[in-house]
């Protein structure tokens, strides 16, 4: 039985969550033999859709080929009772052989038919814990989203984004979301800049917590893979990276938050690698 993972930020557009999930779903996917689904609660086009899939839809103009092949297609089978684990794999993009598909998000005309999703999000989330070991789902921020509200319920961890704006921070550490209680999570630091005062290690110092925290670096290069739709390219040309190229701190980070997910599941990641 697999997990299903949210990317969850307590506030939209600081924080990088979409960003911070492709890259852990494409290393995931490149490092580990585990097979990774990506999908996303987003209306209309969402970064994980743009960072890996070329053939992209028109938020106006929607494809005939995404209604096979998308969230819209699980809702339906859900609600009909015959949503099954195998079936989920023909509603998918496989972006990565064997390693990593990707699930298109809705085409539904208006956002409040895609909303009534949360009520069967249970049932596709329990056929995805069966059809992959990893279940990646990007997720709006804040909670007032009925969707994203049922996801983090149904996930068995939440990867919270958060950024150096110490604001958001003293928010989340001094008040942290009542959900979380009794639910595993980990942090991330998108766009991170290491020449900022408040580093990893300062943030665990001045809030003292035991949670672990991880960093995706702000990178240039990464974020043009993502709009050009060759995150695929991206990471596969640095996956043999050496100390002395530009892009190497950028990879260890992502290497460590693939690690701590697989860990923040209580699941020892060299199970699961893949040989060098």
């Amino acid at each position: 039985m697999g997990n299903v993972i949210a990317f969850w930020s307590p506030r939209h557009g600081q924080a990088g969550n979409s960003s911070n999930m492709v890259a852990a779903a494409a290393v995931l996917a490149m490092d580990y033999v585990s097979h990774t689904l990506a999908a996303h609660t987003h209306y209309g086009i969402s970064m994980v859709e743009n960072a890996f899939l070329r053939n992209q839809r028109a938020t106006e103009n929607r494809s005939a080929s995404y209604s096979a092949q998308g969230i819209d297609s699980l809702d339906t089978l859900a609600r009909s009772k015959q949503l099954t684990p195998s079936v989920i794999k023909d509603y998918a993009v496989p972006v990565f052989n064997g390693s990593l598909d990707v699930l298109a998000g809705t085409q539904k005309p208006e956002e409040d038919l895609f909303l009534k999703m949360h009520e069967v999000t249970g049932s596709i989330c329990q056929a995805a814990r069966s059809a992959y070991d990893l279940t990646l789902i990007d997720v709006n921020s804040g909670c007032r989203n009925v969707l994203t509200n049922a996801v983090l319920e149904s996930a068995d961890m939440v990867v919270v984004s958060l950024s150096q704006n110490l604001s958001l921070l003293r928010e989340f550490f001094e008040h942290p979301p009542a959900f979380l209680e009794g639910k595993k999570y980990i942090i991330v630091l998108g766009q991170y800049d290491a020449g900022s005062r408040l580093t990893l290690g300062n943030i665990r110092r001045l809030f003292r917590t035991r949670i672990p925290i991880f960093a995706v670096p702000h990178n240039s290069s990464y974020m043009d893979a993502c709009n050009e739709h060759k995150v695929v390219e991206f990471f596969l040309k640095r996956k043999h990276i050496n100390a002395v190229q530009p892009d190497y701190a950028f990879m260890q980070e992502i290497r460590r938050l693939a690690r701590g997910i697989y860990e923040g599941l209580a699941v020892d990641p060299n199970m699961y690698a893949k040989e060098a």
